[in-house]
């Protein structure tokens, strides 16, 4: 039985394939477009440090901060990676081995986007290495190794998702490793550096990246084969229940009993306390930016950390809108409650957390009154705009969604996707072409007063807006509660 046919299948049988195959092609695109983007990039790399470093070679500058760049990798894996899933559940049943499914899973894996590094970033560097004079077998050798690294890095990113134990281990052990970098107590990245020095000295000891390769393939293959009972890794973890409230919320009114629904999935499931977890790193996405006076001038720079440090929850938890409630959708659309209602409830709760948001970013008055103003300014442009274009794209969501992912051993535990990702565009070119143009034309006064205008304009017509979206959701609501029906 070939499982790449079955996934074939399974894949043209679902209901939203059309979707899907839609949102590839755009990816595609995508990759070329950035892939092409990073190649032009790591191909200057050489020649600037080649310009700028002069009392070293510039492979050397490389190779020593290499192990920040694996670790970064890693972060972005984490980030973004999708895991190829399988229903393992039904193929548990047929006459097929447990180590024949798992090689299944990762050799699928290895076919992932983000393993395109070793061509988009190393081997332009190693390209620009053998102008340079290197011989063949010694940019092969380094080239090789990073490429086996990357391997590498692809089958712990299994481990980093599935096990929590793992996780907090490669969090510790990196930041251990970047404060004694920092304090000069050990220096990890410069000693990582020799050792790819030496190995371009020594070119036949590039089969020496296999062993770690090696090493990790068979860690997670017996991780996961661990994993493959009905009774442990592919069961449902059972939690007592959290005895929630929220009576705070019944203030809101007829909207209350939706919110307190979405606070308690919030307060009881991984999946969603994953996404609070980002939520709140978003919060000082802007020390990245405002920090640094090369984006002062750059307006795009600013006004995407700025929406990025209030919009963070619409942005993650929006994003999933209604694949949250995929669960008991069906049950869902059979109360009485009407579409128009369901969506205003997660309109309100999308703006009363970025409100809170605002008000927690006050301290980036450091900065300047006028970083703090784009800020506001950009939370209420998400809160008039970009909440409805959230609403909006959650028509293009129907995947269904395991609230508790992470106590499952085969199941993809990613708080973010590549479709979300897709639907984030708008919501940043908009907001950069409001405040852009206007401040190009006369000054930053009135790009803050067009942001600002469009988010209180899309507030004063929630109403007619929200009646817009709901036509859109009603015309798919059969659609949708027959795809959040299928199985992952």
């Amino acid at each position: 039985m070939n499982l790449f046919r079955l996934q074939w299948k399974a894949t043209f049988r679902s209901p939203q394939w059309e979707a899907k195959l839609s949102i590839k092609i755009i990816m595609g695109f995508l990759i070329v477009y950035f892939g092409g983007a990073f190649v032009l990039g790591a191909s200057v790399i050489y020649p600037i440090l080649f310009k700028t470093v002069l009392d070293r070679e510039p492979l050397e500058v490389f190779n020593s901060v290499l192990l920040y760049v694996l670790f970064f990798e890693l972060g972005v894996r984490f980030l973004l990676q999708q895991l190829p899933v399988t229903n393992i559940q039904t193929l548990i049943l047929l006459p097929l081995s447990k180590g024949r499914v798992i090689r299944h899973i990762l050799f699928k894996s290895v076919f992932s986007s983000i393993n395109l590094t070793p061509l988009i970033i190393y081997l332009p560097f190693a390209i620009s290495m053998y102008r340079d004079d290197y011989l063949f077998d010694e940019v092969f050798a380094w080239w090789s190794v990073l490429l086996l690294l990357t391997l590498c890095l692809n089958f712990l990113t299994f481990l980093v998702n599935k096990s929590n134990w793992f996780f907090w281990t490669a969090l510790v052990v990196m930041v251990l490793v970047v404060l004694g970098d920092y304090y000069d107590l050990f220096y990890a990245a410069k000693k990582a550096g020799v050792l790819f020095d030496l190995l371009v000295q020594h070119p036949s000891f590039w089969w020496t990246g296999m062993v770690p390769l090696i090493l990790t393939y068979g860690i997670v293959f017996r991780y996961l084969k661990r994993q493959f009972y009905l009774d442990k890794g592919l069961s449902v973890k059972k939690e007592q229940v959290r005895q929630n409230s929220f009576s705070f919320v019944d203030k809101l009114g007829q909207d209350a009993f939706l919110i307190k629904n979405d606070l308690r999935m919030i307060a009881r499931n991984a999946r969603p306390r994953q996404v609070m977890v980002m939520v709140a790193l978003f919060l000082f996405y802007g020390l990245i930016f405002f920090t640094q006076e090369i984006y002062r001038d750059m307006t795009f720079a600013l006004v995407f950390a700025a929406l990025f440090v209030t919009g963070g929850f619409t942005m993650t938890f929006g994003n999933y809108v209604p694949a949250w409630d995929s669960s008991y959708y069906p049950l869902l659309m059979t109360q009485n409650i009407s579409y128009k209602d369901y969506l205003l409830s997660k309109w309100n709760l999308m703006a009363f957390m970025t409100f809170l948001a605002a008000i927690l970013s006050t301290p980036y008055l450091y900065f300047g009154a006028d970083i703090l103003l784009l800020i506001w300014a950009c939370s209420i442009f998400t809160i008039g705009v970009g909440t409805w274009v959230t609403l909006a794209g959650g028509l293009l969501n129907k995947t269904p969604m395991k609230l508790n992912a992470k106590a499952k051993a085969f199941d993809n535990t990613q708080a973010f996707s590549m479709t979300q990702f897709l639907l984030v565009i708008p919501k940043l070119v908009l907001p950069v072409m409001l405040y852009g143009i206007p401040a190009a034309i006369f000054n930053e006064a009135a790009g803050i007063f067009t942001l600002t205008s469009a988010g209180i304009l899309g507030i004063v017509l929630r109403q007619k807006i929200a009646a817009w979206i709901t036509r859109w959701y009603i015309q798919q609501k059969y659609a949708t509660i027959a795809a959040f029906n299928q199985s992952v």
